[in-house]
């Protein structure tokens, strides 16, 4: 007998770019899903009624901070540096403690949000201290799927290191000299993976001054290792030469090797785009984060055309706050509609960025098997329950085309059920791997503490 049938859903989604399916089944075998339907069900060990509900692939996460989940609603006025000087003081006296405080932060509410896999790009570690076990323990004990981004800090932005030492703030915690990033990175990828950790590697912001060694001696480490870079990049006056697309800027400094994936891309041009698709680079916009910061809203159907590999995804915390990828991909898709209304552009179906965030977020991240819910791919499964006041208010026949129900009405709710290979980590809208109660209130101590108020 197979481990769970999920059944009499008003709505199934097995991939985003299909149409629903009404009154669906799907059922579960070994962590893998075995087969979908309608209509009556087969039997199973565990079964799950889904009247009422809408049952959809797991979001992918494939641009996250977990350990900024104690950094949430901080007031940082001014422009990017202002709002990291803010940050970084912070994160300067972050221990082991409150990374793993905030990573359950931030998975807690991505799981909330119908969320099953993450990368989460961690570039704190301060010499002699591990801030990586942490992350990937909580992730394990939640039951989440991570892909952990060992990220580096040789330089910060601009003149951000002089205005941080000018405050006092100890620059040791926050940077990391090229051969020390080197050796502990291949430290972080030498570990083990399993079925739901996997590994990466990045600078923090791309290294530019150096002709591109850098870049290329942490990919020698990645590519030895079986996996690929991540960073953020949205390039600013000044790094790229004269003539110099974006794309090609990435290329000259050895940013651009088919796996990899890039956070945000606020500058760049649909041209950036289709080139970096057809190197095989992934795209993550991030919609909270760029509202927060003023980056430019990007044309994502003109994107998603030009290359498979576009993602929507939450940002850490500092920047997103709320932490639940529904939410995000509901922003993405308001704000395409705002910014291009009247335009190709702004003829964006809800159906296509909730497949960003699924498939496309997937194939971003490398992780195949994960995005759509079609016979062989993992049981990654969210659930949500179209009965609650969220949804209200809705006729029946609003299930047909649950891409409009879930951007038009979710206001915030919690998923009812989340399942990772098959197995539940939120049952019935609570989350089975954490004490709720506890971690709220050690996420304000921490908070308080780092920020100031303690």
């Amino acid at each position: 007998m197979v481990d769970l049938v999920i059944h009499s859903a008003d709505a199934l989604v097995t991939d985003w770019r299909e149409q629903a399916s009404r009154d669906g089944w799907i059922l579960v075998s070994d962590g893998t899903v075995e087969a979908v339907g309608t209509g009556s069900p087969p039997s199973a060990q565990d079964r799950l009624d889904a009247s009422g509900m809408v049952v959809v692939p797991g979001f992918v996460a494939a641009h996250h901070h977990l350990y900024q989940g104690v950094s949430r609603g901080v007031h940082a006025p001014g422009g990017l540096l202002d709002w990291l000087d803010v940050h970084y003081r912070a994160w300067s006296r972050m221990t082991t403690h409150d990374v793993g405080i905030g990573a359950e932060v931030s998975i807690a509410l991505a799981i909330q949000g119908g969320c099953t896999t993450v990368a989460g790009f961690e570039y704190l570690h301060p010499p002699g201290e591990d801030f990586v076990t942490p992350v990937v323990e909580v992730a394990k004990r939640m039951g989440i799927r991570l892909v952990y981004v060992r990220g580096c800090a040789p330089r910060l932005e601009g003149a951000l290191s002089e205005r941080l030492a000018r405050q006092g703030v100890d620059l040791s915690r926050l940077l990391e000299p090229e051969e020390v990033a080197l050796a502990r990175t291949a430290e972080t990828l030498d570990r083990a993976t399993d079925g739901r950790l996997r590994w990466a590697a990045g600078p923090t912001t791309p290294v530019i001054d150096d002709g591109g060694a850098f870049h290329r001696a942490l990919d020698e480490v990645a590519v030895s290792r079986g996996t690929h870079l991540h960073t953020h990049f949205h390039p600013i006056a000044g790094t790229c030469t004269e003539g110099e697309s974006a794309f090609g800027m990435a290329q000259r400094v050895g940013l651009v090797r088919e796996g990899n994936w890039i956070a945000h891309g606020s500058q760049l041009t649909p041209q950036d785009v289709a080139a970096f698709g057809a190197h095989g680079v992934g795209v993550v916009h991030n919609p909270s984060c760029s509202a927060l910061l003023g980056y430019p809203t990007p044309p994502l159907r003109q994107w998603m055309t030009s290359n498979d590999r576009i993602a929507v995804s939450v940002d850490g915390s500092a920047s997103n706050d709320r932490g639940g990828m529904l939410a995000e991909v509901q922003l993405a898709w308001q704000m395409q509609r705002a910014r291009y209304a009247g335009t190709d552009a702004g003829d964006l179906p809800p159906r296509m960025v909730l497949d960003a965030a699924t498939r496309g977020a997937a194939r971003a991240i490398n992780w195949e098997g994960l995005g759509t819910l079609s016979p062989g791919s993992a049981a990654d499964i969210a659930v949500w329950n179209l009965s609650e006041l969220g949804f209200a208010g809705s006729p029946a026949s609003a299930a047909e085309v649950p891409d409009w129900l879930l951007l038009r009405c979710y206001s915030g709710g919690s998923a009812a059920h989340v399942f990772v290979g098959g197995e539940a980590v939120l049952r019935d809208g609570v989350i089975l791997g954490t004490a709720l109660e506890q971690l709220i209130e050690q996420a304000h101590q921490t908070a308080s503490r780092l920020y100031g108020h303690e």
